[in-house]
């Protein structure tokens, strides 16, 4: 016989429980949405008791039956079937079921509050809150017992693997060191990089003068400052998108704002990529409002 394998790491044993609560959350939404669809008015009358049965119903198809909530049965983990005696497993259930029920039933069925019994039940609920970060102060400590309500009842977790610890390789983690490395430092690299720059540079070298040479030139070679006209054609010279707040840099073509200002304030050396010019010393400017810059 095959011995038990006791040891389960910490972090297993808190995936288990946060994913023990996202499969019931999942489970219990689910099936409170079908039912509130059928019939609403029912719905907010039982809402608490259909609550209670689907909760029992989760609970008796996994720890009842199991010995292990859904949460530890995807990691192959389950509670020490020895510890885990009938009286064990009442307790287990009172103490994992009811008291929703109960905190449910007096905000919902109670028409005259109590206040002696509204207290208690405050005060329970705090006092379980504190208990719970002690007890979690605890389970880091030892290992053993994640939840205030395990501690109470004396309830292990155990792995299902007989004693299969996972072994990772020295070249995993050479592998995984050196691409944490690289990361980081691409993390840090290209931020740095202008890239508006580096793909002008790239046309440029890839095509050579042609831009250039399709600048306009009014009398030896001085630009001209041309009034750029809207239309309900108009896109933008850079991303060829309708132009967001139109803006242009004295050479007549129209931009948005954002493509020119960005161009121009990563590359002073920007040109337009129609006619090749670059921004004039008024610089740039918005569409009708010629004397304003930005």
């Amino acid at each position: 016989m095959l011995e038990k394998n006791k040891y389960v790491p910490r972090v297993n044993q808190i995936d288990a429980i946060y994913l023990n609560k996202d499969i019931a959350r999942l489970i219990r939404d689910n099936l409170l949405e079908n039912l509130q669809a059928i019939s609403p008015v029912l719905f907010i009358k039982i809402q608490p008791e259909l609550d209670l049965l689907i909760q029992s119903a989760i609970w008796f198809g996994s720890v009842g039956k199991r010995c292990s909530t859904f949460g530890q049965q995807l990691l192959v983990l389950a509670y020490d079937a020895e510890k885990l005696t009938v009286s064990r497993l009442v307790l287990h259930f009172i103490l994992t079921v009811l008291p929703g029920y109960v905190k449910s039933w007096e905000e919902r069925r109670l028409t005259r509050r109590v206040e002696w019994f509204s207290q208690a039940i405050t005060w329970t609920e705090n006092s379980a809150l504190v208990l719970n970060i002690l007890n979690y102060f605890r389970f880091l400590k030892t290992g053993r017992k994640p939840t205030l309500i395990d501690y109470l009842l004396g309830l292990d977790y155990i792995s299902l693997r007989n004693n299969q610890r996972r072994d990772i390789g020295y070249k995993y983690l050479t592998r995984e060191l050196l691409w944490g490395g690289f990361m980081e430092i691409l993390g840090l690299v290209l931020p740095i990089i202008n890239f508006r720059k580096l793909q002008r540079v790239l046309k440029s070298w890839a095509f050579g003068q042609a831009s250039s040479a399709r600048k306009l030139e009014v009398g030896g070679g001085d630009m001209a400052f041309l009034t750029p006209q809207m239309t309900l054609g108009t896109m933008c010279t850079f991303c060829g998108e309708r132009p967001t707040l139109p803006h242009h840099m004295g050479c007549g073509h129209i931009f948005c704002y954002y493509c020119l200002s960005a161009n121009v304030l990563t590359d002073a050396s920007f040109g337009c990529p129609k006619c090749g010019s670059t921004c004039t010393e008024a610089g740039v400017q918005s569409v009708g409002l010629l004397g304003s810059t930005r």
